[in-house]
């Protein structure tokens, strides 16, 4: 009964505290640093040039703070305007219909909104769309890239301006790059480091390698194939086989890259900004992911989602906000300030990404990694699988304390498990819905009998 009482008590609460008027219009987010001041300062312009209701930043401080947030404020009725999201929080977020979809707010028939979609990169709009609507709107989106020291590659014979274009000449390259000048046999410089819960870089691997995360469709984890095993062994001989890689923790790998005892580090497009703040004592080189069987990167980065609202001004006012900071101009500004993405392909004509790139040679080639990127998984399953193959898929294979099949295969059970499907369950489905057909059959086929006898 007390049991009974609390929760009755608490849908009361909540009860009321739903559907409370939004007087501010609020956009909840996480940027922080150079990139927490670029949003400011664009979000002030937009006040300015458009006056009336202002947007207001909110800053959750982090990404399981702003999930959890998010949820509650839901739950309760209170959630803001429009807010950061990545696309499986997106999904579960639909599902409750919490969201209006910006889609909703695009006129067909208008010039502008058909050039908008049109000129919107097919992989950020196919991300944000279901069934060919269009629910959220890209924002700080990124591929990841490989930073590189030029001088290294100058040391070592190499040409600095051709980085390596497959796995192996890339391992070829590290090998290079490892110096153990004392003997002792640990590496006084390193060809590579990268961080032990490497989830990023092996979905590039792992797509680059033919394979994918989630099959076609379909809830069921993917990413144990043989192609997903290939991939990880890849990260694994770096360590152990050829020994031209360390694990780090964090961005301890970035921190040994400025100070010149790692060569070439993978890491986000958006790590330019903190990179950049500090100075870089070397001739940096930028470029585009090695590819494998096929050229693949996984898109990374959050979208914005609009929350339904009682007043249709706000939401009115959010379509507004949103349309002028993916016009061209800002988006451009937002990706020469921030190291993301520019979101619409007009923008790389514009002045502002110009200059960027003639100072960053090689990060205009690395931003067209967006020509054959993929999307993120949008399945319900990724908001807690992605950290389940991080922890107890690609952890314990690269520590060496289970193979990469072991070690995927179990983290694929798990991922499945929490997602309510078995891992074998395409063919366990299919014998159950056969057993269930004989079963009505030889019942259909016995009362049929029986109606004869009679």
């Amino acid at each position: 009964m007390k049991r009974v009482y609390s929760i009755t008590l608490l849908l009361i609460l909540l009860g009321g505290c739903g559907s409370r008027k939004q007087d501010d219009i609020t956009l909840w987010h996480v940027m922080g640093g150079p990139l927490g001041q670029t949003l400011d300062s664009l979000i002030t312009d937009f006040g300015r040039e458009h006056p009336g209701q202002p947007v207001k930043g909110v800053s959750m401080g982090s990404y399981t703070a702003l999930s959890q947030k998010l949820m509650a404020s839901v739950a309760a009725g209170n959630q803001p305007a429009m807010s950061q999201s990545y696309e499986a929080w997106t999904t579960q977020l639909l599902e409750k219909g919490a969201i209006r979809p910006f889609g909703d707010f695009i006129q067909p028939g208008q010039k502008a909104d058909s050039l908008l979609l049109e000129d919107i990169y097919p992989v950020m709009r196919e991300e944000c769309s279901r069934d060919g609507r269009l629910v959220s709107l890209p924002f700080n989106k990124s591929v990841p890239i490989y930073y590189y020291n030029k001088d290294l590659f100058v040391k070592a014979g190499m040409d600095p301006e051709k980085f390596p274009e497959t796995w192996a000449q890339f391992i070829t390259a590290a090998q290079k790059l490892t110096l153990d000048k004392d003997g002792n046999g640990v590496p006084e410089q390193w060809g590579t480091a990268f961080p032990g819960g490497a989830s990023w870089m092996f979905q590039c691997l792992l797509l680059q390698n033919g394979g994918d995360i989630f099959g076609p469709d379909s809830q069921i984890a993917a990413f144990d194939s043989p192609q997903g095993i290939e991939a990880l062994q890849y990260l694994v001989d770096l360590l152990y086989k050829h020994k031209v890689a360390y694990l780090t923790t964090g961005f301890e790998h970035q921190n040994d890259f400025l100070s010149g005892r790692v060569a070439m580090i993978q890491s986000s497009s958006a790590s330019l900004a903190y990179m950049s703040q500090q100075k870089i004592p070397f001739k940096l080189g930028i470029a585009a992911l090695p590819g494998n069987k096929r050229k693949a990167v996984v898109l990374s980065g959050t979208n914005v989602i609009m929350f339904r609202q009682p007043e249709q001004k706000v939401m009115e006012r959010c379509w507004d906000f949103m349309y002028w900071f993916l016009s061209p101009a800002q988006t451009a500004r937002w990706s020469a300030n921030t190291s993301y993405l520019p979101v619409r392909r007009s923008a790389i004509k514009e002045p502002v990404l110009r200059k960027k790139f003639a100072q960053y040679p090689g990060m205009e080639q690395a931003f067209q990694q967006l020509e054959y990127a993929y999307p993120e998984p949008r399945q319900v399953a990724w908001f807690l699988g992605r950290s389940i193959m991080e922890e107890e898929g690609l952890q314990p294979a690269l520590k060496g304390v289970m193979t990469p099949a072991q070690a995927l295969h179990h983290a694929a059970k798990r991922v499945n498990q929490q997602s309510g499907v078995n891992s074998y369950s395409p063919w366990l489905n299919w014998a159950v819905l056969s057993f269930i057909l004989i079963i009505v059959i030889v019942l259909i086929s016995l009362k049929l009998r029986m109606l004869k006898q009679k």
